[in-house]
């Protein structure tokens, strides 16, 4: 079975930025939400992006996690942390995705919440406006739209019918990786809570055996 790439979301600090990238992440998520134990404040944000751009040849891409942001704080954070996607993880509809990605020119990834099968008829409404879709477990508390380490039933995604391609989030950890390719054969998987030893707190190994195990499918 190939390998998944890996999205670890909600790096704090430029040595988790370094791990990442030895391990081979594929992306990196820099979260901009005041309630998430994972936000950023712009100073950070910059520290984090003018490390990475030291950087030569392949290394993580830079994923910039709003909700629902107006331009002003969008071209604030755009500004500090130079990312190479913007994650729509609020109630941004497929227009506000479209006048974003008009007035940025970067690509989008937007989180699509799911409970039960219904959620997934949301997706279709993405198509050729997104780059990806990001299938998140739905949080009990409207407070916290994802990041809470909850899982979906993983075998609802046998219904998904969209275009756009998608990454899998939700209560994933290193003991999980397998199960959760083998049911839904997804080439993507995004892990924030799963590699942490507290709220926030990013564990170096614990990334490095995430990645590996999503590299072994």
């Amino acid at each position: 079975m190939p390998r998944a790439d890996v999205k670890i979301c909600g790096i704090a600090t430029p040595s988790d930025y370094d791990v990442c990238a030895k391990a081979d992440a594929r992306w990196v998520g820099m979260v901009f939400f005041p309630k998430s134990p994972r936000h950023l404040s712009l100073n950070a944000a910059t520290a984090i992006a003018d490390h990475a751009d030291s950087y030569e040849g392949i290394c993580p891409k830079r994923v910039a996690l709003t909700v629902d942001m107006d331009d002003d704080a969008l071209d604030a954070v755009m500004q500090a942390s130079r990312p190479d996607f913007i994650q729509l993880h609020g109630n941004e509809t497929p227009n506000r995705a479209k006048a974003i990605k008009a007035r940025f020119n970067i690509p989008l990834i937007k989180a699509i919440r799911i409970g039960n099968a219904s959620d997934l008829n949301a997706c279709s409404a993405w198509d050729n406006v997104v780059d990806w879709l990001l299938l998140d477990a739905k949080s009990v508390s409207s407070d916290m739209p994802g990041g809470t380490g909850h899982r979906f039933d993983w075998s609802l995604l046998a219904r998904y019918t969209g275009m756009a391609k998608w990454m899998l989030a939700g209560g994933l950890n290193c003991e999980n990786v397998a199960e959760a390719i083998a049911t839904t054969t997804a080439k993507a998987l995004d892990v924030s809570s799963g590699v942490e030893s507290a709220p926030g707190k990013k564990d170096h190994k614990l990334i490095r055996s995430f990645i590996h195990a999503a590299e072994m499918g």
